[in-house]
């Protein structure tokens, strides 16, 4: 059973590695992992895998151009092999256990098998070797296998519980006091791929008053959000939410963004979820004060 994840968006990491196999297409002498291929057609994964212990000569780790990382791929996706893409990248795993790519590697290949929690496991480990790491190729292993895991972990869909359409009750306070109610009315959609949240505001009178845009960033751990107000347009504003889970349906969001004079500001949002409705209050600290008051109460009831 193939995984639940986007095929494309995987495949831009494993173009990558297998670049190298087209590349040699055009020589005349096969390289190692066109011979190990060869020898896999030819008599088994088992003996391809002795060929590569007696001709790899090259004990260095070679990134997406290993031989054994090509092809591992190559038996995955062309020729659909599982079993014998395995005992590849498990071989890799054994002959570099310290690099990050081979869990990477194989992490792609425990998906394909629909094995998502052990594919977690091996993500978790290429992000720590990763981590600790400057190269460029740990580097942008880092940011692949973060952002596999956020998918797996679906951090991408905190905010699934918006999607749809939501009327919506507003109560402005001052100084712990209502000073006025409005209403308005939210419609809310992911993209294609599901990563991105689109937030469509309008009022009573179907106007757009603005839209909000919602992507999570796996490197930052955290939700960058665009925020267009079509009654005011001075631009995009931009803000970034961490987000803790509170438990029994209830969230806290910290967000900070910079105000039109460049000072960082900060706002405390507690949303509180129960069965298609959302009390959402947000909170923002007294000038010259660290307490927090409470600004806006947004109660969301799905549309009728």
């Amino acid at each position: 059973m193939r995984a639940n994840l986007n095929l494309k968006w995987i495949m831009g990491v494993l173009l990558i590695s297998l670049s190298p196999l087209v590349l040699g297409q055009e020589k005349a002498e096969p390289n190692l992992s066109d011979k190990l291929h060869t020898e896999y057609k030819a008599n088994g994964i088992d003996q391809s895998l002795k060929m590569y212990e007696k001709l790899n000569a090259d004990k260095n780790y070679n990134g997406f151009e290993e031989p054994l990382n090509i092809l591992g791929y190559t038996l995955m996706l062309e020729d659909q092999d599982l079993d014998a893409a395995k005992k590849v990248f498990e071989a890799q795993i054994a002959e570099y256990s310290d690099e990050a790519n081979p869990y990477d590697s194989y992490a792609d290949l425990l998906l394909e098998m629909g094995n998502k929690e052990e594919a977690k496991k091996n993500l978790k480990k290429s992000v720590d070797l990763a981590e600790k790491s400057e190269t460029d190729l740990d580097q942008q292993i880092f940011r692949a296998s973060k952002a596999k895991l956020a998918k797996l972990e679906n951090k991408h869909k905190t905010f699934e519980f918006l999607n749809g359409n939501y009327d919506i009750d507003i109560s402005n306070y001052e100084d712990g006091k209502v000073s006025n109610n409005n209403k308005m009315h939210s419609e809310a959609s992911y993209d294609e791929s599901g990563n991105i949240l689109t937030v469509k505001l309008t009022n009573q009178a179907e106007q757009v008053i603005g839209k909000r845009i919602v992507v999570y960033d796996a490197v930052e751990d955290r939700y960058d959000m665009a925020f267009l107000n079509t009654n005011e347009p001075l631009g995009i504003r931009v803000s970034h939410m961490k987000i803790k889970d509170l438990g029994n349906n209830k969230m806290e969001f910290m967000e900070t963004y910079k105000d039109r004079k460049g000072k960082e500001q900060k706002a405390k949002h507690e949303i509180m979820k129960n069965d298609g409705a959302v009390e959402w209050v947000i909170f923002e600290q007294a000038e010259n004060s660290n307490e927090w008051e409470k600004v806006v109460v947004q109660n969301f009831n799905k549309s009728k």
